[in-house]
C-alpha cells in the first residue's frame, strides 16, 4: 500500500461556529470548546495521505452522527448531529433550533464532508477516522468517571477492519509505550459505520487520551507532545504502509479479545 492511498478523516477538530449562531449561545468559549476534539488537526496532519476536515464544529454539525441522529430529549440531547445540551447538561442555545433550521445545517455542513470524503476514498484503500477523547468517561456515558487508556482503537466488532489490521495498530502503539484497548468504550461511529462497514473501505477509528497532549481544565496544547505524536502518528501510517504489503487479510485471527498468546 502506499501512503497516498491512505484517506485521513478529522471529524471533530474543527472549532467554527458561524457569528449568527454564536450569539445563541448564551456560553463563554471555553464552554463551547470542550465539545471539539481541540488540535486534532495538528496531530494527525502529516503529509502523503488525503485529508478530510469537518469545517464547522460539531455542535452544530456532527459529521460522526447520522443525519437523523436528532434528540431533543435527556441525556441524549448531548449525543446527536446537532449538539443541543453540552457534557454538563447545560442546554447550549438560548432556544432550541427548529428542526428546520437544524437540517440547514445538516445539508450546509454535515453532507458535503461525506461527499468529499466518499470521492477521497474512490481508488483508496484504507481510511483511519481520527479522533480525541477526554481522559475520564464524562457524567452523561454509563462508565461515568471510569479512567480510558492512551488510545481506543474501534473497528464496529471487527466490520471495518479485520483482527490482523487492528493488531498492527494496536502493537504499534504498544511499542511507543501507550496503553491501547480496543472496542471499549467506543467502537466507532457512523464515519466508519458508512464508509467503511456499508461502502466496504477498511478502516479503524482511532482515538487519543486527551491528557497526552493538553490541559484538559484549561485546554492549553502542551506543544511538545503535539510535535510528539504527530511524528509518532507518522510513523506508525508509514509503517502500516509497509507492513500491509507483506499481510493479506486473514480470518485466522478473527477477534483480538479472545486472541491467543503469540
Amino acid at each position: 500500500m502506499r501512503i497516498y492511498e491512505i484517506v485521513l478523516s478529522i471529524p471533530h477538530g474543527s472549532t467554527y461556529i458561524p457569528e449568527a449562531l454564536r450569539k445563541r449561545m448564551p456560553h463563554p468559549d471555553e464552554v463551547l470548546l470542550q465539545e471539539p476534539d481541540l488540535y486534532t488537526d495538528r496531530i494527525y496532519n502529516i503529509k502523503g495521505p488525503k485529508i478530510v476536515e469537518a469545517t464547522a464544529s460539531r455542535i452544530i454539525s456532527d459529521v460522526n452522527r447520522a443525519p437523523d441522529e436528532i434528540y431533543t430529549i435527556g441525556q441524549s440531547r448531548s449525543m446527536g448531529v446537532i449538539i443541543l445540551s453540552t457534557s454538563n447538561q447545560e442546554n447550549v442555545f438560548e432556544t432550541d433550533p427548529s428542526f428546520e433550521e437544524m437540517q440547514e445545517w445538516i445539508a450546509e455542513f454535515h453532507a458535503p464532508f461525506h461527499k468529499e470524503l466518499h470521492r477521497a476514498l474512490n481508488g483508496s484503500r484504507f481510511l483511519i477516522d481520527c479522533h480525541s477523547m477526554w481522559s475520564v468517561s464524562p457524567s452523561y456515558r454509563e462508565d461515568k468517571g471510569t479512567l480510558r487508556p492512551d488510545i481506543v482503537l474501534g473497528n464496529r466488532q471487527y466490520t471495518t477492519c479485520d483482527a490482523q489490521t487492528t493488531k498492527y495498530f494496536r502493537d504499534a502503539f504498544l511499542e511507543k509505550g501507550y496503553t491501547v484497548a480496543i472496542n471499549k468504550p467506543f467502537i466507532g461511529r457512523y464515519v466508519v459505520g458508512t464508509h467503511c462497514s456499508r461502502n466496504g473501505t477498511p478502516g479503524i477509528q482511532l482515538e487519543i487520551n486527551r491528557n497526552l497532549y493538553m490541559n484538559e481544565e484549561t485546554l492549553e496544547p502542551d506543544e511538545a507532545a503535539i510535535t510528539r505524536l504527530n511524528q509518532e502518528f507518522r510513523e506508525i501510517v508509514e509503517g502500516f504502509c509497509l507492513w500491509s504489503e507483506e499481510h493479506k487479510p486473514s480470518m485466522d485471527l478473527c477477534d483480538l479479545s479472545i486472541e491467543n498468546p503469540l
